[in-house]
């Protein structure tokens, strides 16, 4: 394969701020030859604005007509598998924003279908990417692993709008979810506490989380806070890496009196979001996988562990 033929399903913001931008630059790797929306005039302007030609409304029309090997599924998570399922049924590879649908049986399902077709997958957890998340990453690994992580992700009840009837877990908790399972690994013993705070919903998760390794981890997430903060807290033998993606991290080594300081500038050479907090980085891993035929990570069964565990948190760990 020389280049990765790829068509879209989506032409609104967060597509067109993330993934047709990062496509287009890596056009070595890639071509977007097709796109798909229901919104004529948002299709319009996003094919113009990539030099796209062939334009559906009709998402079947276009994998019947172009000749694809993957497909952009940026759409909201209720109607993911109605636009995912025909192209794995398809046999095409589909790339997906979060979460991989409203729910773990359709997480699920997608999994099973892209194992039944022999299609690859990844889910867009942009976290996994971020230039100073990977730094560290790199360096707690040779350190022997992480003993004790602790993942954080606090908002303002202002900030909660519901989207599409998904608990709070789901669309947007999932994040730290997932954060929680790439450092960690797979935990075993899963002790969770819900609550609510000034709402008729559950906004307050938090969890101590063990692997069968013995590492530990603590995930804290609370929507009736006073602010958006998201950090991350790693350690290992000898080390400690605290995170505030896609910013900066604080790297302390056996006991030094100040910590060496990274940051997604310096890692990337921009301050550009796209760039520091992964998304660029999440379509180069997507494109050179089916490029290769090698599983990406996280795949539809990869995230649909990551489902599990949302599921497993709002039912307080049981």
């Amino acid at each position: 394969m020389s280049r990765v033929r790829v068509g879209f399903i989506g032409a609104g913001n967060r597509a067109n701020a993330s993934h047709y931008p990062s496509v287009a630059e890596l056009s070595d790797l890639a071509e977007m030859v097709a796109v798909c929306d229901l919104d004529e005039g948002r299709l319009t302007a996003t094919a113009d604005r990539w030099g796209i030609d062939a334009r559906f409304t009709d998402l079947h029309e276009m994998l019947a007509t172009v000749e694809l090997d993957a497909v952009y599924c940026i759409s909201p998570p209720g109607v993911l598998p109605d636009l995912a399922m025909p192209c794995l049924e398809a046999g095409r590879h589909v790339f997906s924003e979060k979460p991989p649908g409203s729910n773990l049986a359709a997480a699920r399902r997608m999994a099973d279908a892209a194992r039944a077709n022999g299609c690859l997958t990844l889910v867009a957890f942009n976290r996994r990417f971020a230039a100073v998340n990977l730094h560290c990453r790199e360096i707690i690994a040779a350190h022997g692993g992480p003993t004790q992580v602790l993942v954080e992700y606090h908002k303002s009840a202002a900030e909660r709008v519901p989207y599409e009837n998904l608990t709070m877990m789901v669309y947007d908790i999932s994040h730290a979810v997932d954060a929680t399972r790439w450092w960690l690994g797979e935990p075993e013993a899963v002790h969770a506490t819900v609550r609510r705070c000034g709402g008729d919903a559950d906004n307050i998760f938090n969890a101590l989380l063990t692997t069968p390794e013995g590492a530990i981890g603590i995930l804290s997430a609370n929507r009736a806070s006073g602010t958006r903060y998201e950090r991350v807290e790693v350690h290992a033998d000898g080390v400690m890496c605290a995170i505030r993606a896609p910013e900066r991290a604080e790297i302390w080594l056996d006991g030094a009196r100040a910590p060496t300081v990274v940051t997604g500038r310096e890692l990337c050479g921009t301050d550009d979001v796209r760039v520091t907090y992964g998304f660029l980085a999440e379509n180069r891993h997507f494109l050179e996988c089916v490029r290769d035929g090698v599983e990406p990570s996280p795949s539809f069964a990869d995230a649909a562990r990551t489902m599990a565990l949302c599921e497993r948190l709002e039912r307080g760990g049981l």
